[in-house]
């Protein structure tokens, strides 16, 4: 057997017998966070793809509602080619969203400042911003922030809260915004740029306070997660909430995760969210290399994705400064003419029908 298996099968029992009581305690005020990234639901349903439960179709946003889901999550992207899964403009994000609020669920909207993919290893320059002097840049990061802000709120899909930058952990905005060059840190210019995001889209809210979650990717690394938000601290950068990656493969073990919330919930002052988190189903586990821990706490199967999610709530619960779970891309469907890969993290099988894991959080 595995090592950490069996710390595994007596959590996962200790976690059915004391779920529903943490729940409980929640009052109507104070409702946990259960959302998921959906940004590209609306894709899959204009290529025909259709949401099954229990082989019947069915509408996916109501399907998720119904099982205890109560915010959606929607990327942007500054100018995207809208090939494959690169589709989130402006004018595809607000659609979404107005499907995602009539549902009855909440918004975050996730800035990815970039015409691409943004993450702790690549955070592109949009092309419409390349050339430009710091201070330019700085104040192009402000009038779009400011610009999307309030073009979305005339559209009636006001966002509930925001994230400005995804998996900002190495900066954005590459080159003058990358903390690590060479040897060399250069948090000042990051926080400038993160700061004139921040000040955009609160001074787009005016009378309406939009809560700020700063997101990383370091859901099992204490220490890191402690470098990075003391630096923001010493920048004086002001934001609601603190928003961490958890994948097991690439964050570490569910002890790793607890070590980070503990730490966090004892030394910052911040809430918590678990921006992003998902497990495999079908079969398929990514093999240990260089990038890639040797973590696997369930089999990668339809029981064991919804293993990990009742296992990783009953966690989130423990620490009562960590206030929801979104799951990225529960929504993904087999349809090869999209361009968008099938990895087997979705909620649905290839062929549409809902998985057990879509209940975790009913």
């Amino acid at each position: 057997m595995k090592e950490g298996h069996i710390h595994t099968i007596l959590l996962t029992v200790s976690i059915l017998l004391t779920l529903s009581c943490n729940k409980a305690h929640q009052t109507e005020n104070e409702a946990f966070i259960y959302g998921g990234d959906f940004s590209i639901m609306k894709k899959m349903e204009d290529l025909g793809g259709v949401y099954k439960y229990k082989g019947i179709p069915t509408d996916a946003l109501t399907l998720f509602k119904q099982n205890g889901y109560n915010y959606g999550r929607v990327r942007l992207f500054h100018t995207p080619d809208m090939e494959g899964p690169v589709c989130n403009s402006l004018d595809y994000t607000i659609a979404l969203s107005r499907k995602i609020k009539a549902a009855g669920m909440k918004l975050l909207l996730d800035f990815h400042y970039s015409d691409t993919w943004a993450d702790p290893q690549k955070q592109y320059k949009p092309k419409a911003w390349e050339g430009l002097s710091f201070d330019v840049l700085a104040d192009s990061v402000y009038t779009y922030s400011k610009n999307v802000i309030l073009t979305m709120k005339k559209a009636g899909v006001l966002p509930d809260m925001v994230q400005p930058g995804n998996e900002i952990t190495a900066g954005m905005l590459w080159p003058e915004g990358k903390i690590y060059q060479d040897s060399m840190e250069n948090w000042t210019s990051f926080c400038a740029l993160l700061d004139a995001a921040i000040r955009g889209i609160n001074d787009a809210s005016e009378d309406t306070e939009i809560p700020v979650m700063i997101h990383i990717d370091r859901g099992g690394d204490q220490a890191g997660t402690k470098y990075f938000f003391n630096h923001l601290e010493a920048e004086e950068i002001k934001f609601d909430l603190i928003g961490l990656s958890y994948y097991p493969w690439w964050h570490g073990t569910f002890e790793d995760l607890e070590d980070n919330l503990s730490w966090l919930s004892g030394n910052d002052t911040h809430d918590i969210i678990i921006t992003e988190t998902a497990y495999y189903a079908n079969g398929y586990y990514p093999e240990p290399q260089k990038w890639v821990l040797d973590v696997q706490p369930f089999k990668p199967t339809e029981q064991g994705q919804y293993n990990f999610l009742v296992a990783l709530d009953s966690i989130a619960h423990l620490y009562p400064k960590v206030k929801g779970i979104f799951y990225w891309k529960p929504d993904g469907l087999y349809i090869p003419e999209s361009k968008v890969w099938f990895t087997g993290r979705s909620l649905f099988d290839n062929e549409g029908n809902a998985l057990k894991g879509l209940t975790a959080f009913k």
